[in-house]
């Protein structure tokens, strides 16, 4: 499993139940990260931001077979809300680093708070087209994409990129670790 977290700017939003995306997100994985620590099943946790299509950052928070801390937040808490979300080529950043496990299942989870964005596409359709097209070609190298979404305006685009199946909208912030630890278990079959 990679868990992808949209870092960009917006995540700094606060939410209905008081709190951020950003804390949110980091929350739910270091929940999954506890759940993961002493299973089979190879994590990797990684954030992303951009700044125009040439300055796409990739953070790697956790590398596969690296072990869970004790404390996962030590590696989530340095993470910032920041720019914006070019979300295709971070998928395929994601995918390539997947190809690279020696798997039968190998999947893409996206925390989101909703569509992709940056400051160098003044059509959104653009860069939704261009993450559904990478959702494609992660499908055909064998990755199983899913993403959660806190953004219910957002569902159009998501359903567009990730297809009818492939996402889920949290609807109550203060929820987005009990369905991410549902969703992970619906991926992999337990």
């Amino acid at each position: 499993l990679l868990l992808l977290l949209d870092l960009s700017a917006s995540t700094a939003d606060m939410q209905s139940c008081g709190r951020n995306v950003l804390d949110l997100e980091c929350e739910a994985a270091a929940l999954l990260m506890d759940a993961l620590r002493n299973r089979e099943d190879r994590l990797e946790v990684a954030g992303f931001n951009s700044d125009g299509r040439q300055a796409v950052n990739y953070l790697r928070l956790l590398d596969f077979g690296q072990s869970v801390p004790t404390d996962p937040m030590m590696v989530l808490g340095a993470v910032r809300p920041g720019l914006s979300t070019r979300l295709g080529a971070a998928m395929r950043h994601a995918t390539a680093r997947l190809a690279q496990e020696m798997s039968a299942q190998r999947t893409l989870l996206v925390l989101s708070d909703g569509s992709p964005s940056d400051i160098d596409v003044f059509d959104v359709r653009h860069l939704v087209e261009d993450a559904a097209r990478a959702v494609v070609e992660a499908r055909r190298k064998g990755v199983r994409c899913f993403c959660l979404s806190l953004d219910r305006a957002s569902e159009a685009d998501v359903r567009r990129i990730f297809g009818h199946g492939g996402y889920r909208i949290v609807d109550d912030p203060a929820r987005l670790a009990v369905t991410l630890a549902r969703s992970y278990a619906e991926l992999v079959g337990g």
